[in-house]
């Protein structure tokens, strides 16, 4: 039992809870998740059935506890804690969907007096309290219900299956052994400690330390992962940056007109580019403006250039063209002007208007994510908290490495105390109070 907890799970156990787990609507069926000590008597109190196997579906009616009129019919499976989600008691209700069809089935459960509804990702927070998924399988969790690309789906996966949890398991082991290494040779203080133990103890530390770092040199990566790699468009005005979006995003997300510094805001667009979440953005035209609004719009244009990952300069003249490192540059409108193709080089030539090129485009962004991601690790830190939790760890084992073991051995024992403490800090097996409200605020009722 996590020990932040145990006065917490003894008042969250007085009452069973429930909530529609599946989205509200118009569907063929709808799930009402039940968690407590009382979710099996809940669901014989609304189903004639009386005997329920563990994990078993049963076919059945359910009916209104206090008049006793069927409500609907169905199925429902019953949970044995702790072989649940949650780890206790756990009952679904398998009904038909509907507004109305589920509205009627929660009301009738409100009328049971040991039942309340659930708070927000309460099912979630109770399984972390009986140890069934540590704060990274939550995180994880939460990352796959919003995953919208398949990368990010996958990354999830991992997390949830525990690649990150046994990765930051396995350094707390390793530094608990330096710890009980040093204390061991604490209990003999009256004798003279070998010399080579501090250089193998930093030798030790050294290489946990190479790990961490590498992992924490990952987090550009989660990052992009996560929220998205951002893609701006630039150039002067009139080059077809605004007809660009539109074409990428298949539909009118920016005003197209030939009057000169129309866009005047960052307009975004989100896309899945080969699995990738990726954020294009249309910006105003550069161009030197006396208008204060022009202005301020190119001011954004200028920050989002800073911000980016990438950056497409479109052109319409070619003798205007000017190569950049890390630029993509794009020669629009070629089905009006007479282009030598060889003298374009890297440059990529399209038409907007005409659908020409947009193919070679999107393969030039493919190209460029992917020179972000040379290897996708199954660990990459996807929340900013790993990486500050982690060079908090390396900031103590570097304090601990200049620190003299044999004048002041239980300092550098502290500081090795001090990273395990952190470890559990990202993985919740010390008081993480103060993650559980961001964290779960933003899951569901039901989940």
């Amino acid at each position: 039992m996590r020990q932040l907890t145990i006065i917490k799970k003894n008042s969250i156990q007085i009452m069973t809870i429930y909530a529609l787990s599946t989205a509200p609507g118009t569907a063929g069926l709808a799930v009402i998740r039940l968690s407590g000590p009382k979710a099996l008597e809940a669901l014989k109190t609304i189903v004639k059935n009386k005997d329920f196997i563990h994990s078993q579906f049963v076919k059945c009616k359910f009916y209104h506890p206090v008049n006793h009129k069927q409500l609907d019919s169905g199925l429902s499976v019953y949970f044995k804690g702790p072989r649940s989600f949650t780890g206790e008691d756990v009952v679904e209700l398998h009904i038909h969907g509907g507004y109305a069809n589920t509205s009627i089935v929660l009301s009738a459960l409100a009328t049971i007096k040991y039942l309340r509804i659930a708070d927000q990702g309460e099912f979630t927070k109770r399984a972390f309290i009986n140890d069934k998924i540590d704060l990274t399988g939550i995180e994880a969790l939460g990352d796959l219900i919003n995953s919208q690309t398949e990368q990010q789906h996958e990354q999830a996966l991992f997390h949830m299956s525990g690649s990150l949890s046994k990765l930051y398991l396995n350094w707390r082991k390793k530094l608990i052994e330096l710890t009980a290494l040093i204390e061991v040779e604490l209990d003999f203080a009256d004798e003279d400690l070998p010399e080579n133990i501090s250089k193998n103890l930093h030798i030790k530390i050294d290489s946990i330390i190479e790990e961490m770092q590498a992992h924490v040199n990952e987090s550009n990566q989660g990052e992009i992962l996560r929220e998205g790699f951002k893609i701006v468009i630039i150039g002067e005005p009139n080059v077809g940056k605004s007809s660009l979006i539109n074409l990428l995003a298949k539909r009118d997300v920016a005003i197209v007109s030939d009057i000169a510094g129309t866009t005047r805001d960052a307009i975004e667009v989100n896309l899945n580019i080969n699995g990738f979440p990726v954020i294009i953005t249309d910006t105003a035209g550069l161009r030197i403006s006396n208008d204060k609004i022009e202005k301020l719009g190119i001011g954004i244009a200028l920050s989002k250039i800073e911000e980016s990952n990438a950056v497409i300069e479109i052109f319409t003249d070619p003798k205007k063209i000017i190569k950049k490192d890390k630029y993509i540059s794009v020669l629009n409108k070629v089905d009006l002007i007479k282009i030598n193709k060889k003298d374009l080089g890297q440059t990529i030539p399209i038409s907007v208007t005409n659908n020409i090129g947009i193919d070679l485009l999107i393969s030039r962004i493919e190209k460029t994510i992917k020179n972000y991601f040379p290897s996708i690790s199954k660990t990459i830190p996807t929340h900013i908290r790993y990486k500050i939790g982690v060079e908090k760890i390396i900031q103590s084992l570097n304090s601990a490495k200049d620190i003299n073991l044999f004048e002041a051995p239980e300092l550098v024992v502290e500081e090795l105390r001090t990273g395990i403490y952190e470890i559990g800090r990202l993985t919740g097996t010390v008081d993480v109070e103060e993650y559980l409200e961001v964290i779960f605020k933003e899951f569901c009722i039901g989940k």
